[in-house]
């Protein structure tokens, strides 16, 4: 049975070495918050433009809500749903390069192994390892998405613009698919981690979750499908079936035996 004050202080340990690795703490903490600027900027000009080419992009054509739109709130509302769908990119990366950085630097520093000779069991160790990863990378997530949803009410033209950025189902992702996302990084770093001793090759693992945020990117961009709470669901619902597999295989990999005999 875990034993969850033990998973706390070992959060609490992960953090505090976190916050001595200041050049860690601001390569994490910048880039994720100048995305929400750098899309609030965009979507700002694109309301400045007197006649935007709004023409050749299928998505406007096949959601009705945007047919009474004028040219320059139309042009808002497309940028603004393409920008608010990267934010789905945070949740994958943040966590992915906590979690490179503790279990490699675990590797590299020999922490590991005394570590495992503390009354704590492995399974809480990897519990602990992985919320300590999770947790901030969502909480940076959800922090940049209410960055921009307040600044959109700013820069929008037409006081219905966010309501057709911020629409449910994109806010569907952001509360279900964001956590999902963000474990299944961890846990297949936490694999990767296994046979690599260099954090920049474990945090490559999240090169492959990137795919199927741009798949949404893409398909909603060319038209290919709204997205609405229906697709949202059946996303989360497959990203909640890649997750449980995930986090067993990293429960198989991330063993005793084989910590002790391979991660050196």
């Amino acid at each position: 049975m875990l034993n969850w004050e033990r998973v706390t202080v070992l959060i609490g340990k992960e953090w505090l070495e976190l916050r001595r690795s200041r050049g860690l703490l601001l390569s994490i903490c910048l880039p994720p918050l100048l995305l929400p600027i750098l899309a609030l900027g965009l979507i700002f000009a694109m309301g400045l433009v007197s006649d935007p080419d709004t023409a050749d992009i299928p998505a406007a054509a096949i959601d009705p809500a945007l047919a009474t739109l004028g040219l320059e709130a139309l042009a808002q509302v497309i940028f603004g749903r393409q920008f608010a769908v990267l934010f789905l990119l945070l949740p994958m990366v943040i966590p992915n390069v906590l979690a490179s950085y503790s279990i490699v630097g675990e590797k590299n520093r020999r922490t590991l192994e005394p570590l495992l000779a503390a009354p704590i069991s492995v399974s809480e160790l990897l519990l602990g390892k992985v919320l300590a990863a999770i947790i901030p990378g969502i909480a940076l997530t959800w922090l940049c998405a209410a960055i921009f949803a307040a600044g959109l009410a700013l820069v929008a033209i037409d006081p219905v613009v966010p309501r057709l950025v911020l629409h449910p189902g994109w806010l569907a992702l952001l509360l279900l698919a964001s956590p999902l996302l963000a474990l299944i990084a961890v846990a297949l770093t936490v694999m990767v981690s296994a046979r690599v001793s260099d954090p920049r090759s474990a945090q490559q693992i999240a090169g492959v979750l990137i795919v199927p945020v741009m798949l949404l990117f893409f398909g909603q961009m060319l038209g290919l499908f709204v997205l609405d709470p229906a697709v949202a669901l059946l996303f989360s619902l497959v990203l909640a079936v890649v997750a449980v597999g995930s986090l067993w295989l990293a429960t198989r990999v991330f063993q005793r035996e084989t910590i002790l005999t391979r991660w050196r």
